[in-house]
């Protein structure tokens, strides 16, 4: 099977580091989301990882040949 892979970078809005009264796992949440939509569009997250402003992902899906 061959794979075709996606990097992309989730952007961090600052919200809970601008506004200490909102919740700390608002970002986490909007980044899940996005992740959902990946997901949908047939992509599987192969990794992770947080990075100044944000956090950068790895995708892969079985490229149509």
């Amino acid at each position: 099977m061959k794979w075709e892979y996606l990097v992309v970078h989730l952007s961090d809005n600052n919200d809970a580091e601008d506004q200490p009264e909102i919740d700390v796992h608002l970002d986490a949440d909007t980044f899940t989301e996005k992740l959902n939509k990946y997901g949908e569009a047939g992509w599987e997250l192969v990794s992770f990882e947080w990075i100044t402003n944000g956090a950068r992902a790895a995708l892969k899906r079985p490229k149509n040949s």
